[in-house]
């Protein structure tokens, strides 16, 4: 490689990326153009956690993680990027010191938050691609309507037991996700926790995801604009299913049939828990930016044990009753009785009372 070529990459950068630097449609321009990328991927989940190990060591400059999570050790089995060690800590602090070590030539930027419709523009601002590794509609819905106020490409995917698909969201272009997608309500639909989902899928789908986010950083046509590819492991089948835009789509349509309706956020969820455990997961649309030390000493005075001391969040427990609450605000627990004593528990905590 010459000289002009290599200007720009140390000698370990070009030999880190040297065997997808030979391929013709990357080569040292493309290699280029995704250092100079930012990629905002949003859950680092099942999906998220390979899309990040993807995206990270092929080089994509600087990655935005965005994710409201704890690491559990239910998530081992298919969210690759962690390990027992990290179990309790901040998924997003956990995803960006393993990407970090993984490859030292990018920036990651981990944000404790969950998507809501009030901060979803503020979460994707600046970014070249958005990449979706969510496992729910709703922040998909703030997520897809920030893209396409923002002109961002969206690449979209999701799964569930053996099957997923992915189609690349185009503001202006192409259907958005509530053309194909719209009005569809969490509670009505399975989740991983109950229905399962097979680690295979997750690779597949979310490496789809990847060559099209890398298509679109490197200037080529993404393969799924205005189509939805589906499989199944079941019976191994892979179809294409052709998308149109929407006309009178309130969110991307030229002539939209009525105001955009609202989207279902709830600032309080109850999700599913181990052993039947009920767990309440606490958001808000602003980043609090938690004192954890202030926090730790509060817990010690009642009688909470500290699992985890991370730089993000601070995970908890004291008999039945296990939590987490991250350096933005965003808080879980688990083992409570309801949801009265899960917000009493929150104010305590957050000093709120």
């Amino acid at each position: 490689m010459g000289e002009s070529k290599a200007r720009g990459f140390t000698k370990d950068e070009l030999e880190y990326y040297s065997r997808q630097m030979v391929l013709p449609e990357i080569g040292a321009p493309g290699q280029r153009k995704l250092k100079d990328a930012s990629v905002c991927l949003v859950g680092v989940g099942g999906l998220g956690s390979t899309i990040a190990i993807l995206l990270a060591s092929m080089g994509v400059g600087r990655l935005r993680l965005v994710d409201m999570d704890v690491v559990e050790i239910s998530n081992l089995q298919r969210q690759h990027l962690y390990t027992v060690g990290d179990v309790g800590y901040p998924k997003v602090e956990a995803a960006a010191a393993r990407l970090r070590g993984m490859n030292p030539f990018i920036e990651v930027e981990p944000v404790p938050m969950a998507v809501t419709p009030r901060n979803a523009g503020r979460l994707v601002e600046g970014v070249d691609v958005v990449v979706d590794g969510l496992d729910r509609m709703a922040p998909r819905y703030s997520l897809n309507r920030a893209c396409v106020e923002k002109g961002i490409p969206l690449v979209y995917g999701a799964v569930i037991t053996g099957i997923g698909n992915a189609t690349t969201i185009i503001p202006g272009e192409t259907a958005c996700l509530e053309c194909f997608q719209g009005n569809l309500d969490d509670k009505a639909l399975p989740t991983c926790a109950v229905a399962g989902v097979h680690p295979s899928i997750i690779k597949i789908v979310a490496s789809i995801q990847v060559s099209e986010a890398v298509r679109l950083i490197l200037g080529r046509p993404p393969l799924l604009a205005d189509n939805l590819i589906f499989c199944d492991l079941e019976d191994l089948s892979f179809e294409k299913i052709k998308l149109a835009r929407v006309e009178n789509c309130p969110v991307c349509g030229s002539r939209p049939r009525s105001e955009l309706p609202p989207i279902k956020h709830e600032p309080v969820q109850e999700i599913c828990g181990r052993e039947g455990r009920r767990v309440f997961v606490f958001s808000q649309d602003e980043d609090l930016g938690i004192d954890l030390e202030h926090l730790k000493g509060r817990l010690s005075d009642l009688g909470y044990e500290i699992d985890v001391d991370a730089s993000l969040g601070t995970t908890f427990s004291k008999g039945a009753v296990k939590g987490s609450v991250l350096k933005s605000g965003v808080t879980i627990l688990e083992g409570v009785k309801g949801v009265i004593e899960a917000t009493w528990l929150r104010d305590i905590l957050l000093h709120r009372k």
